[in-house]
């Protein structure tokens, strides 16, 4: 890739800290260092170490600040252009007066990603690895940054790569056997051909099959907690966030809006939503409050409905037993969960027959934390569970543009299947078996287009 602009941005968070990074990148590094950066030992003379100096102003010459500074000559850098990295003090004032002398020295403002972006269009990284660096940033849990580790090291494209390799000697073979379109193709070959893009639609399932665990681990488990008034939903909210985040009270109605936190535990993110409580009710705000928490059912990996336990088990039938088979009819998966327990050590004896109404039952008491390890082990489980059956050691789709990828190639690999199986010309299977080895490589970006590049690093934040 020929680059004519150098570009500039902050590398860290926009806020006070004790050290700013600045990073260029482009043909004009190597001058800016020199211009805007005096040391004993320039960072240009000395690349790949840090120099102490003085950082200048371009359009005044006087010192701004004292700094470190690096440089990275070409393609021996994160975008495989010369680059350079200017350590300032972390003023906001001081980072923005730096940044506008080296626009006045002619270089440009970098776009979101755009780092990122030449270092892929350099051929540095490939485009799941540029995306994952992305996902490593925004990881806010072990399982999060674990996934995000392997794809930038290359595992998942590795993976693709394991797919396609055999598809392409696929390919080479039948495309052989149309420079002779008088004869059919050896049924030997055929079978061959078919063994391997029957390995390769198993291999992509396998990929596929593991994006709904993926997009868990990387946006988090969604639980929503439903149920009557006063049964304690907003003290269960609290008990998960380890924190008081929503009123408790003894006046039924407290909640009446959705009151959504994040948690982690077990090196995954919980995302966990407290309701109104479900009732008739003429309260108008009351109403709205209900209608939001049915609202939110499609939303919820799992629904949380919530009962009062000293409650009598006649009166159920009129209380939250509709409420759970009308819960039931709108969304995944529902627990229930039997609170105050402290106050009702009977409840696990009378409610023992009421366990084929939800998916899992539990006991808890909200106040003393009994039962609250059990229903966490349990929570830590369902989210396992739903890495279906892909094998030990294999990779975990996050990538909603990598599942969209991999079934067209599935698709089109089971039309080149039905094409070799029914004896339809070559020239259809060929014709697939190229859809399907498109469609690979435009997941690691050997193939790609302006508008899938921006639609993937204007997500990025800006200085990487």
């Amino acid at each position: 890739m020929v680059v004519t602009t150098t570009i500039a941005a902050l590398a860290t968070a926009p806020a006070p800290a004790g050290v700013a990074v600045i990073r260029i990148s482009g043909p004009l590094t190597r001058k800016a260092l020199s211009g805007l950066f005096k040391a004993k030992v320039p960072p240009v003379e000395n690349p790949r170490h840090l120099s102490f100096g003085k950082v200048l102003d371009f359009e005044t010459g006087q010192i701004i600040d004292n700094a470190m500074a690096v440089y990275m000559a070409a393609p021996l850098s994160y975008t495989g252009e010369d680059v350079g990295e200017i350590h300032l003090h972390g003023s906001l004032a001081l980072v923005q007066k730096f940044l506008r002398s080296l626009y006045a020295f002619g270089i440009s403002p970098a776009e979101p990603g755009e780092f990122t972006k030449r270092a892929f269009l350099n051929g540095k990284i490939d485009l799941v690895q540029a995306e994952a660096v992305r996902d490593l940033i925004n990881s806010s849990t072990e399982k999060s940054l674990k996934i995000a580790t392997e794809q930038l090291q290359g595992r998942f494209s590795e993976a693709i790569e394991q797919i396609g390799e055999p598809l392409r000697n696929a390919l080479a073979e039948l495309e052989a056997n149309l420079d002779f379109p008088e004869e059919d193709i050896n049924p030997e070959s055929a079978k061959g051909i078919s063994v391997i893009i029957k390995k390769a639609i198993l291999q992509i399932r396998e990929h596929v099959g593991s994006y709904g665990y993926g997009q868990i681990v990387k946006e988090g488990f969604r639980v929503l907690l439903c149920g009557r008034p006063n049964a304690g939903k907003s003290s269960i909210l609290n008990l998960f966030l380890g924190r008081e985040r929503a009123i408790v009270t003894d006046i039924p109605g407290t909640t009446r809006d959705l009151i959504e936190e994040e948690a982690s535990y077990s090196g995954y993110k919980f995302v966990f939503c407290d309701s109104a409580g479900i009732t008739e009710t003429k309260d108008v705000v009351e109403k709205m409050g209900i209608e939001l928490a049915f609202g939110r059912l499609p939303w919820a990996d799992l629904v949380l409905m919530v009962v009062d336990s000293s409650e009598s088990l006649e009166s159920s039938e009129k209380t939250w037993i509709p409420i759970l088979k009308d819960i039931r009819s709108k969304t995944k998966k529902v627990w229930v969960i039997f609170n105050k327990i402290d106050i009702s050590p009977d409840a696990v004896a009378r409610f023992a027959n009421q366990v084929g109404l939800a998916d899992q039952i539990f006991y808890l008491s909200a106040k003393t934390h009994n039962g609250f390890e059990s229903l966490m082990g349990a929570l830590i489980e369902e989210i396992q569970s739903r890495r279906e059956d892909a094998a030990e050691g294999s990779t975990t789709l996050t990538n909603e543009r990598h599942r969209i990828c991999l079934i067209k190639a599935e698709e089109a690999l089971e039309r080149a299947l039905e094409c070799l199986k029914s004896k339809k010309p070559l020239e259809l299977a060929s014709s697939e078996l190229r859809i399907a080895l498109v469609s690979l490589e435009e997941i690691v970006g050997k193939t790609w287009t302006e508008d899938i590049l921006g639609r993937i690093f204007s997500k990025f934040c800006i200085g990487k």
